[in-house]
């Protein structure tokens, strides 16, 4: 929900921004336009705290911890490429200044990109089996309750049995995980929606809870399945984001040396 607010907060200021790009208030030469290019910059080398307190092990926790400096690393890669797109009046400019935004434009972008293969592997590969195994007892124990109005608990556990064997063989390989996010992907939306067909209709809790309990456990499946895929992108993307973060700084200082000399 949080996250959702901020990614709607920054694109409501983006749209603002480039609809009064051409207002005077915005300049770069000076005043609220130049301030926002130094906060911005100030803010993208401050990114660099999160990498550092990650090989900090023994760091004090009146440092933060890892978590928090994670937290604020996402939101300081929003906050900081949108300064400096304010900065530069959503305008390429000049040419140091064109490779200065560009630069700031891959890097924003990568980082966008990272945290969603984050979020595919945050919480590794046992902790996904665990996740299917644990949703698929609640799902016993609330089927076994439906079963007096005519839901057939054993039927509905074997037929999505396979699919958490397919998940768990497929999540431990790159090729086979690769073939999962497609194959399998389909295969069990096709699958969740026949079996939220076959459950009875009517409205209440524990039907209702069931439903909840069978979408989580097909969405816990496909990550399973797709684990070593985004693992594997998750550590491609680590080998190129610090240089294109280190291509960053230097493009920045390219471009505050060009200003203020020329």
């Amino acid at each position: 929900m949080v996250s959702a607010f901020v990614l709607a907060a920054v694109v409501a200021a983006i749209v603002f921004g480039w609809l009064h790009r051409h207002d005077d208030w915005i300049n770069p030469d000076h005043g609220i336009g130049y301030a926002l290019g130094i906060i911005g910059g100030s803010l993208m080398l401050i990114l660099l705290a999160y990498p550092l307190r990650k090989r900090a092990k023994r760091a004090s926790k009146a440092v933060g911890s890892v978590g928090f400096w994670f937290r604020l690393h996402m939101l300081l890669g929003l906050i900081g490429p949108l300064a400096i797109l304010y900065h530069s009046r959503f305008s390429w400019g000049a040419l140091n200044s064109a490779f200065a935004l560009g630069a700031m434009i891959v890097v924003a972008s990568s980082g966008l990109i990272g945290r969603f293969f984050y979020s595919r592997v945050h919480r590794g590969y046992s902790g996904r089996k665990l996740e299917l195994r644990a949703l698929k007892q609640d799902m016993d124990a609330m089927l076994t309750r439906l079963e007096a109005r005519g839901v057939s608990r054993d039927a509905i556990l074997e037929r999505i049995q396979p699919f958490e064997n397919r998940a768990v063989a497929a999540g431990g390989a790159f090729w086979s995980s690769a073939g999962a996010v497609v194959g399998l992907g389909f295969e069990t939306r096709r699958a969740q929606r026949a079996l939220l067909e076959d459950l009875p209709r009517e409205a209440n809790r524990r039907t209702q809870a069931v439903r909840e309990l069978i979408s989580d456990y097909f969405e816990a499946v496909r990550r399973a399945a797709e684990f070593a895929f985004y693992d594997r992108l998750l550590r491609l993307w680590h080998l190129l984001h610090l240089p294109l973060f280190i291509l960053l700084v230097a493009a920045a200082v390219l471009h505050i040396v060009a200003v203020h000399m020329y």
